[in-house]
C-alpha cells in the first residue's frame, strides 16, 4: 500500500507540474489530486523535494527492471550511453512536467543539496546498470560528472521534438566522450591524492596508537 500511495502522489504532483510552474504547486493541491488528506500525504513524503526524490527512485527501479529483458552490451561507453538514453526514453510521458520543474526545481540551498544527493544516487545506479565499477575519489568524481552530463543533456532533450531523439543522442555521446577524456587526464592527480590520503591516515593511526600505548604504560 505504501508504494502504491507514493506512486499516486508522484502522479498527482507531475500532473499538476505539467500544467503550472513547480513553485506554484502546493502540498495541499498535491494531496487533493492524489485523493489524500494533508495528514495522509505527510505520512508518505516530507515535502516537494521528497516527491522529486521518490520520482527519481521510481525511474531508477523502472530502468533497472528493463535490463532483465533488454540488457546493455558493448564497451563501457556504449553501455553507459544506452543506459542514460533509456532513462530519457522512460521520462517521455513526464516531459511537460519535467520542463516546468527544471525551470526552478528547488527553493533554497537545503532543497538544492537534497536534489544533488538524489541525483548522485541515480548516477550510482546508472554506473551499476552499465556494469562500471568505480570507487573512492574516482567514483565520486564520476558520479558528479555524470550528474552534470545528465543535467546538460536534459536541456537538449526538453527541446528535442524528434521521435528518434537525434539531438539528444548526439549531445549525450559528445558529453560522455568529453567526460571520459577528462577522467583520463585526472587519473594521475586522483591517484596522487588518494595515495597522500592513505599516508596521512596511516600516520594519524600510528600517532593515535603511540599515544594509547604511552598512556597504558603510564598507568
Amino acid at each position: 500500500m505504501g508504494n502504491e500511495t507514493r506512486e499516486r502522489i508522484i502522479e498527482a504532483a507531475f500532473r499538476l507540474a505539467a500544467e503550472k510552474p513547480w513553485a506554484d504547486i502546493t502540498l495541499p493541491a498535491i494531496a487533493e489530486v492524489a485523493g489524500l488528506s494533508l495528514a495522509e500525504l505527510a505520512q508518505h513524503v516530507s515535502g516537494k523535494p521528497d516527491i522529486l526524490d521518490a520520482f527519481a527512485r521510481f525511474m531508477d527501479a523502472r530502468l533497472l527492471a528493463s535490463l532483465k529483458d533488454d540488457p546493455v552490451e558493448g564497451d563501457a561507453h556504449d553501455r553507459l550511453f544506452d543506459i542514460m538514453l533509456r532513462r530519457f526514453e522512460l521520462l517521455a510521458p513526464y516531459k511537460a512536467a519535467i520542463a516546468n520543474i527544471a525551470k526552478v526545481p528547488a527553493d533554497g540551498p537545503v532543497e538544492w543539496l537534497a536534489l544533488l544527493a538524489s541525483a548522485l544516487v541515480t548516477q550510482n545506479w546508472m554506473l551499476a546498470a552499465a556494469d562500471i565499477r568505480l570507487s573512492g575519489a574516482k567514483g565520486n568524481i564520476a558520479k558528479l560528472g555524470l550528474t552534470k552530463i545528465q543535467s546538460d543533456t536534459l536541456r537538449v532533450w526538453l527541446k528535442d521534438d524528434d521521435s528518434g531523439l537525434a539531438r539528444t543522442m548526439a549531445a549525450l555521446d559528445r558529453k560522455l566522450r568529453d567526460g571520459e577524456a577528462l577522467m583520463k587526464r585526472l587519473e594521475t592527480p586522483i591517484a596522487l591524492c588518494s595515495g597522500l590520503a592513505r599516508v596521512f591516515r596511516s600516520l594519524r593511526e600510528e600517532r593515535t596508537s603511540s599515544k594509547t600505548q604511552a598512556h597504558d604504560r603510564a598507568d
